[in-house]
Parts: C-alpha cells; structure tokens; sequence
C-alpha cells in the first residue's frame, strides 16, 4: 500500500466535512465527489453516502469513485453505509455498499461506515464479505452492548462530541478513533472529553489516537 511521505503525525480527526486551513495536516477530510478539489497537504476519504443515492446517477458516481480512489491524497473508502432512514431502497444501498467494499479491498484503504438502524444488514455483509482492510464505524452513538458486538467482530469504533460514555469506555485503545464530522467543534474539544470519560490525560489519549490513525491509515 502506497505510504504518505509527509509527515501525517499530527492527524488527530479521521472524519470531518471542515475543509477549512485549520484541518491541514490534523484531519482526513471527507471530500465530496467530483466537487472539492485536492489541495496539497490535505488527506481525504471519497465515498457514496446512502443519502446521496438515487437509481438513476449510480454507476456515474461509482465511476467517480474509483477515479479519485487512484489520487494519493485518498486514504479512506467512506462513508459508504446503509441507513434505513434514507429514501434510497435498501436493495440498492447494499449493492452499491457492496460496490465500495470491493474498492476498499482492491485498494487496500480502510472503509469509514455509517449505518443507521441497520446493525444486523451490516453485520450480515461483514460475515459475507469477509474483509481484509479495516472497517470503522463512524460517530458510533450506540450502546455498550453494541460496541461490544461491533468490536467481537472486528470492527474499529469512532466517537464525535455525542455518544455513550459506557460505550467509549468498552472500547480498547487499539479500535478508537475520534472525528469532528459535520460539527462545529475542533478535534482538541472531543479529545479532551474522550480522555475525561476514559479517566486517562489528554497527552495520553492524544498519543494513543494518532498511533492508530499511523497503524490503520498510512500503514507501509
């Protein structure tokens, strides 16, 4: 797997949509297909969002997909999900879900998921698809016994500002992650509640989150 040669030692926020300055060089930006231009310095995850899907755009945006998957600012497949709030058929979200594990493999990047109501579809597809690349489950806000479901079978968990403290506290270090994702807020703001719920110093927690952002997104 292609490895960045800049330093990405500062990456604390592996899922945010702020393009602004302030998240170069401290976060993987979701970036919007065929819209947000690559700027240098900036990492990105690209992916088909289950809200975004519609029948009649699907293999123009796959083909979108697998364009900019070949750019090396790309790190991440995602957020690819299912969501059965969603207008797209569910038929469909996992087809095209289906589509983006594939391009996960083949690339080699891990897969950044949302899923909304739809646990057992999704763990259903892990149990079929059997993945080698790592599959991380995005603002998870779910209860412990979910996070510990999601964890037996491999699954990677990341935590914004809103979640259960019981469910972060089940989490082993090596399987977290924290993001900004749509809000307003800065990274430094949800680690340093992340290390208050987890009893542990911010400088600890800080290490602990960057060393797995190395290990699972700019692996040699």
């Amino acid at each position: 797997m292609w490895k960045m040669e800049r330093n990405t030692n500062n990456i604390l926020d592996i899922h945010t949509h702020k393009a602004e300055p302030v998240s170069a060089g401290k976060a993987i930006i979701n970036r919007k297909l065929a819209t947000d231009a690559l700027c240098e310095g900036y990492f990105y995850s690209a992916g088909i969002h289950p809200w975004d899907l519609t029948e009649f755009d699907t293999e123009r945006r796959l083909e979108c997909l697998r364009e900019q998957l070949a750019e090396k600012q790309l790190v991440a497949v995602g957020e690819a999900g299912l969501d059965k709030l969603a207008a797209a058929p569910m038929q469909l979200q996992v087809a095209v879900f289906k589509e983006q594990v594939e391009l996960s493999e083949k690339y080699e990047l891990p897969l950044i998921i949302h899923c909304v109501k739809a646990m057992d579809e999704l763990l259903a597809l892990r149990k079929e698809r059997a993945p080698k690349q790592p599959w991380i489950w995005h603002g998870f806000r779910g209860k412990p016994e979910q996070a510990k479901q999601l964890l037996q079978k491999g699954f990677y968990l990341s935590f914004g500002m809103h979640y259960s403290s019981e469910a972060m506290n089940v989490v082993p270090d090596s399987r977290l992650f924290l993001e900004t994702d749509d809000s307003p807020v800065d990274i430094e703001d949800v680690l340093r509640d992340a290390a208050k719920v987890r009893g542990v110093e911010v400088e600890t927690l800080q290490a602990i989150v960057r060393k797995n952002i190395q290990d699972i997104f700019f692996r040699a």
